[in-house]
């Protein structure tokens, strides 16, 4: 088994501190948040800079986390989820992190439960193909406070999506929260 550090475990910091701190405290990964990540491109650099990081530290990435309102039904906020889920993968692929996380959030709430998750999973298919054709997997965690969040309904919805670079990841937080 391998070890990750969370990139909300040192919230305040910034992608690169978050891979010095990994490595020096004997983490076998770093889970790169998106908010950090944002920053760290927007201020310019790139997947190669991380990279330098990575092989000065010897550390990996186990997982890009997060794509949120993957659930939204507007289509300028979809718009920009694509172009997340776009950047993100192209920065997945050239970092070799096989793994983005995605989270659903409170869009649907008053919605059924079966149009929750045939809503999400619409969308996570098109976010799954765009995906796959880049070797990029996602993983859904479903967040104790969301409309999509039991083991069963997680099931139910990588049973909907219906494709092979999908799946859900359990995080056991989120049974007591």
């Amino acid at each position: 088994m391998e070890f990750g550090l969370h990139g909300l475990l040192v919230r305040y910091s910034n992608v690169a501190t978050d891979i010095m701190i990994a490595a020096e405290t004997g983490y076998d990964a770093v889970e790169l948040h998106t908010d950090k990540l944002d920053r760290y491109l927007a201020s310019g650099f790139t997947g190669k800079d991380i990279n330098k990081l990575l092989d000065k530290h010897k550390m990996k990435v186990s997982c890009i986390d997060i794509i949120g309102e993957v659930e939204t039904q507007d289509p300028a906020n979809f718009e920009k989820v694509m172009a997340k889920a776009e950047l993100l993968t192209d920065t997945a692929v050239e970092i070799g992190c096989s793994t983005i996380q995605l989270n659903a959030f409170m869009e649907l709430a008053d919605r059924s439960e079966k149009e929750n998750i045939d809503l999400t999973a619409s969308n996570i298919r098109k976010i799954c193909e765009l995906g796959k054709k880049k070797g990029i997997r996602f993983q859904y965690e479903g967040a104790a406070w969301t409309p999509i969040h039991s083991l069963e309904q997680c099931q139910k919805l990588v049973e909907e999506v219906g494709m092979d670079n999908f799946g859900f990841v359990i995080d056991f937080w989120h049974f007591w929260a």
